[in-house]
């Protein structure tokens, strides 16, 4: 079973009337009736009932259109969903960080916003963050203190109290 079958399959079932679904096809009648002919063989019963000319779409087929609609309804959306992927991107996003945990419930909260973003995480010191970011292998840095340099700004995103804890 392929898609040409399943789309001509539609079309007759829409018509009911194989020239009809040929016209609408840009194809030669034959060709619509010996694929519908294919299909039927291939799911070893009639989709039409068939009174000389005229066709009509038995309970097979009833049966088997609604699950050729859905289908091919996913196929449609699966183009579109490729299609804007290509315009606008997948969304990827690397971020780097001296230690990973500090990411861990923003990350979550962004994976469930979106799901279908490619995240990219790495580990590293201020040295390493600095030059990832200036070879653009990152979108940014979460790190302890302000990277310095050239061409980069630093946004303060949280201030929390450190505690030492020694024996005495």
């Amino acid at each position: 079973m392929d898609l040409l079958q399943l789309r001509y399959f539609r079309a007759v079932a829409r018509f009911e009337h194989i020239s009809r679904a040929a016209e609408e096809l840009h194809v030669a009648q034959p060709s619509v009736s010996r694929t519908i002919a294919r299909l039927e063989a291939e799911l070893g019963t009639e989709l039409f009932d068939r009174q000389g000319r005229r066709i009509r779409l038995n309970q097979y087929g009833a049966l088997f259109l609604r699950h050729v609609e859905r289908a091919l309804s996913e196929l449609d959306d699966a183009r579109r969903a490729v299609a804007d992927a290509r315009e606008r991107g997948l969304g990827r996003v690397t971020v780097t960080a001296e230690t990973l945990l500090t990411l861990a419930r923003a990350l979550g909260s962004f994976r469930a916003t979106h799901p279908a973003a490619d995240v990219r995480l790495y580990q590293s010191n201020a040295v390493e963050m600095e030059r990832r970011l200036r070879a653009r292998e990152v979108d940014f840095c979460v790190a302890s203190q302000p990277l310095t340099g050239t061409g980069l700004e630093c946004v303060e995103l949280a201030r929390e109290e450190v505690l030492l804890a020694v024996p005495y």
